[in-house]
């Protein structure tokens, strides 16, 4: 590990003899399960329009590509692309598994924190129990819809809970959270394009994620994530933590202090697990959403 981490600190951050790369499932508690994704440690400086290649190469929902080694706000330079929408601010499980490649393979398992500087801001992931733990910016709230409107777009009739608001929220990237009743309809949700087309032009700002959760009970939720170009996400950091401001918003646990635990992707054979923790007190958030990484492969990017 030292020899390879020598290597890539004397070869990478720019004019190196290759670009290293990682491939990384996040939020998995074994390796080919959680989301995937292509971390590249470059070895020069790469145009936009060339990640954005690379990004549509893999065609995972997110590459993300480590631009520096340890700046002097102690964060390394991060981009995050999608392969079809382009460069995002923030999103949850690239800023997990990029920081776990910093952490295992730049600081050789020695930090107790990393940070990473996004278009968004910096944000620190922290060393926990369940592996990596992301400390989220302060929810912002936003659009309430109609609870039959959203019933309509997703083919589900009767299915939206009437206690809790179907709402946009943001942590870094937004979402649109939806209460389900049951796992029965969690499992039927299915987006009807030309319903959803016409419902994001009614509402723009929803053009983006939905998270739709069920209560499973005992602190632990059953969630999907619908994402804005008709794919299904099986781990989605950063709607999980807009659904955490949400909860502490809405006092779900009738608590200001939350902990629980969401399984997500397990309809797609890829199950994930996010383990939440959240607070408010006197308008100061706390918003962590945690879990553990597999390197799956790693090699030069030609």
């Amino acid at each position: 590990m030292e020899q390879l981490q020598e290597e890539i600190l004397k070869n990478n951050f720019y004019g190196g003899k290759n670009m290293r790369f990682y491939i990384v499932d996040c939020f998995a508690e074994e390796k080919y399960q959680g989301n995937e994704l292509l971390v590249v440690l470059a070895d020069r400086k790469l145009s936009n329009d060339e990640q954005q290649k690379i990004a549509r190469e893999i065609n995972f929902s997110e590459t993300a590509f480590i631009l520096s080694g340890k700046q002097s706000d102690g964060g390394y330079n991060v981009r995050i692309w999608t392969p079809n929408v382009g460069e995002v601010p923030f999103a949850g499980h690239p800023t997990l598994g990029t920081a776990y490649i910093i952490d295992r393979v730049l600081e050789g398992g020695c930090s107790d924190n990393v940070k990473l500087n996004l278009k968004l801001g910096q944000i620190v992931v922290k060393k926990s129990l369940e592996g990596m733990t992301i400390e989220q910016k302060t929810p912002k709230f936003g659009t309430i819809v109609n609870r039959d409107e959203i019933a309509d777009v997703y083919g589900l009739p009767n299915e939206v809970r009437e206690d809790y608001p179907v709402q946009w929220v943001s942590t870094g990237l937004e979402s649109v959270i939806i209460p389900l009743k049951n796992r029965d309809a969690l499992l039927k949700t299915a987006v009807n394009h030309d319903k959803f087309r016409a419902y994001v032009a009614r509402h723009p700002e929803c053009n983006c994620n939905h998270l739709f959760f069920v209560d499973m009970g005992k602190s632990l939720f059953a969630v999907r994530c619908l994402m804005e170009d008709f794919v299904e996400d099986p781990a989605t950091g950063s709607a999980n933590g807009n659904m955490a401001g949400y909860m502490l918003r809405y006092n779900y646990f009738g608590s200001n202090s939350i902990s629980y635990t969401v399984y997500q992707g397990e309809n797609m054979g890829r199950r994930s697990v996010l383990h939440i923790h959240a607070e408010l007190n006197d308008e100061n958030w706390i918003i962590e959403v945690g879990g553990d990484c597999r390197i799956v492969a790693s090699g030069d990017w030609e």
